[in-house]
């Protein structure tokens, strides 16, 4: 059955290409989606990461990662592993041992809630945690050495609260051509009620990226965001200057998304406030259903909790929301330059609930959202949904069962919450644009999660349109090296 409900999307900028190349490419463009439209996506990879009290302990996992030229890195609560592309084990060990090697002066005092995103235009992978939850704690940043995270890190550590009466908790991150942009949640270290603070750490890129890295020319904002939730920066994929977009969902359920910048000059950056993007008012997912007496899965809310991409001057998010009853994937694309939706849509079921969305998107406006699901009759499983833009509109298939889970599942926390998540992670391959990976969380055995880790291949363009675009599958000549080795 159809899974997705949809869309109004405005005219797309052009692009800054002659008529006649403009013509061959439309040409190429309308072969591209005829093929695609008779030739369904296929998996590629397909392989457990991590598994729970196999090689890692925490629960839930935060399934991240990030894929490189040559490399899938993963970094869970309680783990860092690196694979080849196939799925073979090159390296593994604990995400405090992670830190501890990077050189970030981590004292080993329980890494948590990890973040990795890989940079093509640098070739880098960045890495982010926060430590010692509910008490004095610290930012711990980190970028490879090269294109290979099996190689060396320089990591860093910062007090993510000078008063120490707050702690750092879900941090995120966001990068473009200027800056590592992370957001956490600051929460009272007594008394805990939910955070209406958000603090945010600016690092300039050029200094991560320097013969000796340093962040002695961050700015750190403290208290950034009074009242607001979970800022999301972006993902730059176009890698711009600053201003770097961040967006947040903490209004969601009065009809409100907000858009916030980062702002110049590199060396004191700023933060600043957007408009209100206003949108159809939704409420936080509901817990989701499982077989058997347990207790059910819970969704936790709708904040934007995998990466915001920005891609050809739009960007796309997803989140988790409550429809009928039941927990669904909203997405979107919002024009940068103006905060207009282009479009929206819904993924939903009438039996499962999905939650734990993330998103892809690649020059062709293919796009791909992975997230988990279950009913009172499907075990916790992995899926993605798959859809391709055509006139400006982008349609998704049907929802595609990556793997299966095997069992019910429960293990709660000091609330009685049955914790699963806290995010996913899906991303584009930056050595073939047609190949995204999606990082995902299943039962893989009683009270037993483990990360599914799933290449999906979209259909390939035309051969004219690989002519035409020089074979770096891009439009813009200035973003080939994305896809092409140093």
């Amino acid at each position: 059955m159809v899974r997705e409900l949809r869309v109004v999307r405005h005219a797309c900028r052009p692009r800054p290409l002659s008529w006649f190349v403009m013509g061959l490419v439309l040409t190429a463009w309308a072969v591209h989606v005829q093929t695609a439209g008779a030739q369904a996506f296929r998996i590629g990879a397909n392989f457990t990461g991590s598994t729970r009290n196999v090689n890692a302990s925490f629960s839930p996992p935060d399934s991240m990662g990030a894929v490189g030229l040559d490399h899938v890195a993963e970094l869970i609560n309680g783990r860092f592993a690196v694979y080849d592309k196939s799925g073979a084990t090159l390296q593994s060990k604990t995400l405090n041992a992670f830190w501890q090697s990077s050189g970030a002066g981590f004292n080993g005092s329980f890494a948590f809630d990890p973040r990795i995103l890989y940079d093509p235009f640098s070739q880098r992978y960045f890495a982010t945690s926060v430590d010692n939850s509910h008490g004095n704690n610290n930012f711990l940043v980190a970028v490879s050495d090269s294109s290979d995270p099996t190689g060396g890190w320089s990591g860093f550590k910062l007090d993510s609260d000078a008063d120490n009466t707050r702690w750092a908790d879900f941090p995120t991150m966001g990068i473009n051509g200027d800056a590592l942009v992370i957001s956490a949640n600051m929460f009272a270290q007594t008394n805990q009620v939910e955070s209406q603070q958000v603090s945010l750490l600016a690092i300039p890129k050029s200094d991560l990226l320097a013969t000796t890295p340093t962040i002695a020319n961050r700015t750190f904002l403290e208290d950034a965001g009074s009242g607001r939730f979970t800022l999301q920066p972006v993902v730059d994929m176009d890698n711009g200057t600053l201003p770097l977009p961040m967006l947040t969902a903490s209004r969601k359920d009065t009809g409100r998304l907000e858009r916030l910048n980062v702002n110049g000059p590199i060396n004191a950056m700023s933060l600043s406030f957007g408009p209100f993007i206003v949108v159809t008012a939704r409420g936080d997912p509901p817990n989701a259903e499982q077989p058997g007496p347990k207790k059910d899965i819970d969704t936790s809310n709708n904040r934007f909790s995998g990466n915001v991409i920005l891609q050809d001057g739009s960007l796309w998010a997803a989140q988790g929301v409550s429809l009928n009853g039941r927990a669904a994937v909203e997405w979107y694309e919002i024009r940068e330059s103006d905060n207009t939706i282009v479009q929206n849509g819904l993924i939903s079921d009438t039996e499962l609930a999905y939650y734990y969305p993330s998103i892809a998107v690649n020059d062709f406006g293919d796009v791909v959202i992975g997230f988990s699901g279950s009913s009172e009759n499907q075990f916790v499983s992995t899926y993605a949904a798959v859809g391709r833009t055509n006139g400006g509109v982008t349609q998704f298939g049907d929802v595609t069962l990556l793997k299966a889970g095997v069992e019910d599942y429960q293990i709660t926390d000091s609330s009685n919450r049955n914790r699963w998540g806290d995010y996913s992670a899906t991303v584009l391959d930056p050595a073939n644009p047609l190949h995204f990976w999606t990082f995902q969380e299943l039962v893989s055995a009683d009270n037993q999660w483990s990360t599914q880790i799933t290449q999906i291949v979209v259909p390939e363009p035309s051969m004219l349109a690989l002519v035409i675009l020089g074979g770096g599958l891009v439009l813009r000549p200035s973003r080939r090296a994305r896809f092409q080795r140093a």
